[in-house]
């Protein structure tokens, strides 16, 4: 009785795996290699924009900071001095005080908070638009930083496809020479099915339009919320405001007053 329970216990846990195994076939795709510099991007505007040029070449109210890694050489520093640059400057290190004496009286802003994985993107992002890794794409007078898709990636993610047909297919094999097994055990006959058979089996179909319902869900909730947003729709300005400093000396991506965009289908009018 033990014994047949735990061959049970086993089919049942080797079903979860395929069903596992499975449900990574639909969703492997989905995984994209740029997720640290995508975030970077979300806190560089946060954090960055309102004193660095998104361009990373040019100066603003801060410096350009395209190539900064290399130039500090020493992550461990850059990490502290985004952190808290006042320290530094006191403690007298070396490029913390070369970068104050070029310009002070700005100070700044410490970021204490950040952790080594959020300044890590940050830096990610930054060296990507800085190097044309990321490009940018202008888009009815705003600019989209579009993610570059590597061959590399999408090659890595045909062997991670590969791997994953061929263990739910060891898996289906496993459970089948274990349900021989029980039959055996109990002294039954058993009909081996073909690989067409076990493929096809009711309980595969089902996991299989489980999997195409997700799927699906996920896809149509993607593509609902782009349902009446409009790029390039310029509309009256509701006060005379220039926008010459902003979005056209210091280049201040306009996401970053009207942050809407990025959330809801208005762009929000930041508050006067």
């Amino acid at each position: 009785m033990l014994y047949k329970r735990h061959r049970r216990m086993i089919h049942n846990h080797l079903k979860m795996k395929s069903l596992i195994a499975i449900l990574g076939l639909f969703f492997a795709f989905n995984i994209t290699a740029q997720v640290d510099a995508k975030a970077g991007k979300t806190l560089f505007r946060n954090y960055c924009a309102q004193c660095h040029n998104k361009d990373m070449k040019t100066a603003m109210t801060g410096p350009a900071l395209g190539g900064a890694q290399e130039r500090w050489g020493d992550d461990e520093a850059l990490y502290s001095w985004i952190r808290n640059s006042q320290a530094m400057i006191a403690a007298g290190h070396p490029r913390a005080v070369e970068l104050w004496n070029e310009w002070k009286p700005t100070v700044m802003t410490a970021y204490p908070d950040l952790t080594d994985d959020q300044i890590g993107s940050v830096l990610a992002y930054v060296a990507g638009t800085a190097d044309g890794t990321l490009n940018p794409k202008p888009v009815g007078g705003l600019v989209d930083v579009l993610v570059k898709e590597e061959s590399s990636s999408n090659f890595w993610y045909w062997i991670l496809f590969a791997l994953l047909v061929g263990l739910s297919l060891t898996l289906l094999r496993v459970i089948g020479n274990l349900d021989q097994l029980n039959a055996e055990k109990e002294g039954k006959s058993y009909k081996r099915k073909s690989l067409i058979q076990s493929i096809t089996s009711s309980g595969l179909v089902s996991i299989l339009i489980f999997a195409l319902v997700l799927l699906a869900g996920y896809t149509t909730v993607n593509n609902a919320m782009n349902l009446g947003r409009q790029q390039g729709y310029q509309r009256d300005q509701p006060i005379a405001f220039s926008h010459a400093t902003h979005a056209g000396l210091h280049k201040i991506d306009c996401q970053y007053c009207h942050d809407g965009a990025r959330r809801s289908k208005h762009a929000v009018i930041p508050a006067t």
